[in-house]
């Protein structure tokens, strides 16, 4: 198994596998934590396969995610759709997981799909693929020099991460399904430049309004272009297109992401402050610079301020 992208702040180790036809099984640990992939029959003969963590099943074939048992256990293991933005817990266990236990089987576990996941879950990749789609729309339909100039900033703002916050105090919602939260949307190629759209979460919005979030006192498009690559300078006629291009594009996303909102389970913090990001981790690296960056097992860099590693008696100490 490849370990280049790998996200959690544990190995993946295969213990034991039982490969003969039809009758598959592989055991593995994960962390503290034990991992069982076990061929099922299903009534339509399809390739179908029961997931397990700690003896407990988290996932059948055509759940639209796996039990909240996993969410918690990425979660512990230093997921963070902040950082690790091209991943969240479904491609976590069925793009990486999943394939390195069933490395060796003489069958495949599941039905995949297009996006290489089993039939019917939902994902961080349908919503990417949504909000793709919608672009090249917005291309096919442009119309002159400034609808190209949006559909080319939108092509260079691909999605790349939500990011649910929730907080495990605030009220269920009319339903009873989820805390009326916000919602983050984070566009672009690098995640330093990224922009940001906020909004409710909850489908009890109909008319939901996303907000760009930390331009400062920059215009929005000025600050989209800059995130995209291109020249700053929005040419005459832009900001009308760009804002209803933008208005599109979320509304498109609407319907999936409130889909997708539903897998998850309800009180896990995915957004959190500084203080929790360093609270229990160990560095692993540190890589001298200007500034000096720990490196933590979560895959965090930490920067320290070039003052802070001086010896103590320069400032005075015994």
């Amino acid at each position: 198994m490849s370990l280049d992208a790998w996200v959690l702040g544990a190995p993946l180790k295969v213990l034991r596998r039982e490969d003969h036809p039809y009758h598959e099984t592989t055991l593995a640990t994960l962390g503290r934590h034990e991992l069982g992939l076990c061929r099922r029959q299903t009534t339509a003969a399809q390739p179908g396969c029961e997931i397990f963590l700690d003896g407990r099943s988290i996932f059948l074939p055509g759940a639209p995610a796996p039990d909240r048992a996993w969410f918690d256990l990425c979660r512990e293991l230093g997921y963070e759709p902040v950082h690790h933005w091209d991943w969240d817990p479904a491609l976590i266990l069925f793009h990486q997981v999943v394939p390195a236990l069933a490395a060796d089987w003489h069958e495949p576990p599941l039905e995949l799909d297009a996006l290489g996941l089993p039939v019917g879950v939902l994902s961080l990749a349908g919503l990417r693929q949504t909000f793709a789609e919608a672009v090249a729309d917005l291309r096919r339909q442009s119309l002159g020099p400034v609808g190209a100039k949006v559909a080319e900033t939108f092509e260079w703002l691909p999605l790349r991460a939500v990011v649910f916050h929730d907080d495990a105090q605030l009220p269920l919602d009319f339903e009873g399904i989820g805390p009326t939260g916000r919602a983050s949307l984070w566009l672009g190629i690098h995640r330093e430049r990224a922009v940001v759209l906020e909004g409710p979460a909850p489908s009890r919005y109909p008319a939901r309004h996303w907000v760009p979030e930390g331009l400062g006192e920059r215009p929005k498009a000025e600050a989209f272009l800059r995130a995209a690559g291109l020249d700053p300078e929005p040419p005459k006629g832009f900001e009308p297109v760009f804002e209803a291009a933008l208005h599109h594009l979320c509304h498109q996303l609407e319907g999936p992401l409130d889909a997708y909102r539903r897998t998850y389970p309800v009180g896990i913090p995915w957004h959190r402050d500084p203080r929790e990001r360093l609270l229990g981790r160990t560095i692993v690296d540190v890589r001298p610079g200007e500034p000096t960056l720990l490196v933590l097992d979560d895959g965090t860099e930490v920067a320290l301020e070039s003052a802070s590693l001086a010896p103590v008696w320069e400032h005075g100490g015994i």
